[in-house]
């Protein structure tokens, strides 16, 4: 959830000063969508454009992907791109293309971000409780999950059998 918020915040950032910094794939892909969600798609194309995503349209209801932006790291540009009619269903009913674009970025940074059952390195886990520190909102994931958890010494105490902070138990 921190390293969510951390990749949201960033990209978010970028994308309004319009410096989204795009890495070319090796492999472009080709995303095959359904009529309806290829429509969608297709309104929204210069969006993702403008959020570091090589799309174009390949022809019928295909796009293909060919650059994804570089804070995404690992992310699959075409499973991402299945993933966003999705997306434009859920902000469509609540609101402008900010708000769409808000969603779009939500899900790029949940499928990039590391899992629980990843493994990280102490300076990996240190980098992002900082880049955590210096976020807008370091206290939820973009989807409201807290990445912080508040236990005062007083239920911590209560929690392991302590009844003050200076029992020799």
């Amino acid at each position: 959830a921190a390293h969510e918020r951390v990749l949201f915040e960033r990209l978010m950032i970028q994308s309004r000063r319009g410096d989204v910094q795009s890495q070319s794939l090796l492999l472009p892909e080709t995303v095959p969508l359904s009529p309806a969600d290829a429509a969608r798609l297709r309104k929204h194309l210069d969006v993702l454009q403008e959020m570091g995503f090589g799309v174009s349209e390949f022809g019928g209801g295909t796009f293909l992907v060919d650059a994804a932006p570089v804070c995404l790291g690992g992310v699959s540009a075409g499973e991402f791109l299945r993933e966003i009619p999705g997306a434009m269903d859920e902000a469509g009913g609540r609101g402008a293309r900010g708000r769409w674009r808000e969603e779009v970025v939500a899900e790029a940074a949940c499928r990039a971000a590391v899992r629980s059952r990843d493994k990280l390195s102490l300076e990996a886990i240190e980098r992002l409780v900082v880049d955590l520190a210096g976020t807008e909102m370091p206290y939820t994931s973009p989807r409201g999950r807290p990445t912080l958890v508040f236990t005062s010494l007083s239920e911590l105490h209560r929690k392991f059998g302590r009844s003050s902070a200076y029992s020799t138990r």
